[in-house]
């Protein structure tokens, strides 16, 4: 009885580590954990997983880039994630934003930060995680109620640190990079030019050598 309490005890503790999660794939590219009752929603252009957890909720939505201009370096992107704070602030302009930065999700730029919001009946906070590519953009979200931070940021840090990607996404799927050459084609074509002169002018300089004989 003592050894099956025990193992019943290891099993209870190992499942509240990993807070019930099981990973499910977004698509084949990207993958979380989630709770086992996941509901999924798949419509034209976006997808949606969502699932409650113990202390809080957990969705997940893909959706489809529209064809417009690609995202050019490091500064377009940064750009992307703040119109995407800007535009989710001008929906729910009682919220504030808290701790915006950005962090690393297997080889990608990701946007971290907590949109905070008193609906009435207490403050609600959502964790997000904001992943873009040229093709689609990825957003993480984990909803708890603020009075169950301590006991709900264990199951965030579960959810969030359960996000893989495939090694071929990188930056190079975010944004366009240009390989940054030894030399740009400006600095081969005046180096060229300084060739070509130094060239001409020993020519001259030899020319105009006068010859002893």
């Amino acid at each position: 009885m003592i050894l099956c309490s025990l193992i019943l005890l290891v099993r209870q503790a190992d499942a509240q580590t990993n807070y019930y999660l099981s990973p499910v794939k977004v698509d084949s590219m990207v993958s979380v954990s989630l709770p086992k009752d996941v509901v999924k929603y798949d419509t034209l252009g976006q997808k949606t997983l969502s699932g409650n957890g113990t202390y809080g909720s957990m969705l997940v939505i893909k959706v489809a880039n529209p064809k417009s201009k690609p995202v050019k370096n490091e500064s377009g992107l940064d750009e992307v994630f703040n119109n995407y704070i800007n535009n989710l602030q001008k929906s729910l302009p009682d919220a504030d934003v808290l701790n915006p930065h950005d962090t690393v999700i297997g080889k990608l730029k990701a946007r971290d930060f907590i949109l905070q919001v008193d609906s009435g009946s207490g403050v609600q906070s959502r964790h997000i995680a904001l992943v873009y590519t040229k093709d689609v953009t990825y957003t993480f979200e984990y909803l708890y109620d603020d009075y169950r931070k301590e006991l709900a940021d264990g199951e965030a840090k579960a959810f969030f640190g359960s996000i893989k990607v495939s090694d071929d996404l990188t930056t190079a799927s975010q944004y366009i990079i240009v390989s940054p050459g030894f030399f740009t084609p400006l600095i081969q074509l005046i180096m060229a030019a300084l060739i070509l002169a130094i060239i001409i002018g020993v020519i001259v300089i030899l020319r105009r050598k006068p010859e002893f004989g």
